[in-house]
């Protein structure tokens, strides 16, 4: 008898407990995904160490790649922190690595400009058909990340105005980063 009269009463504990856990979970509210936030908070100053950017994010990678002649081939990179790297590879006029800070008045302007078109909708490769790609000239090759998705468009010629476009303010805006000193 003590058996089943304890048995029933840690059956009742049991039910009671999981009820007061349904109710204390229906009362909590959900808690919503942080969002993130709409600009990347840059460095005001940088260091020679802050240039070792093994664990900072890329936001945005711009390459212009070899041709079969004398086509100017380097890259920019854009870094979480507000770092700008430039890569002089051949046929420029600085050879060799560079590094700025941009502000986060650059990257709005930036990103003002990639709002003009959908980047996202962009297919990966111009042109679309793989049998008019031409060898012989460059690509530029343009890798984004906003709000944790990356995208990478390759242009080898036939793209759309929209990106010829970007791809020009683009260069004129690095350059303009790394001619002011």
């Amino acid at each position: 008898m003590k058996f089943v009269i304890s048995f029933l009463l840690f059956c009742c504990f049991l039910c009671a407990s999981s009820c007061n856990r349904k109710s204390t979970h229906k009362n909590k509210k959900p808690t919503e995904p942080e969002l993130p936030s709409a600009l990347p908070v840059f460095k005001q100053v940088f260091n020679p160490e802050d240039t070792l950017l093994l664990n900072t994010d890329t936001l945005l990678f711009y390459r212009r790649s070899a041709c079969f002649g004398f086509c100017p081939t380097f890259d920019f990179t854009i870094y979480q922190n507000g770092i700008v790297k430039y890569d002089g590879i051949q046929h420029v006029d600085h050879l060799g690595t560079a590094y700025r800070l941009a502000t986060d008045s650059w990257w709005v302007s930036v990103k003002s400009e990639l709002r003009k078109f959908d980047f996202y909708k962009l297919a990966p490769v111009y042109p679309i058909e793989p049998e008019l790609y031409i060898p012989d000239l460059p690509n530029t090759i343009i890798t984004l990340k906003e709000t944790g998705t990356r995208k990478s468009v390759i242009d080898n010629h036939h793209a759309p105005k929209e990106l010829k476009d970007f791809e020009i303010f683009i260069e004129a805006h690095f350059q303009e980063l790394f001619n002011h000193r």
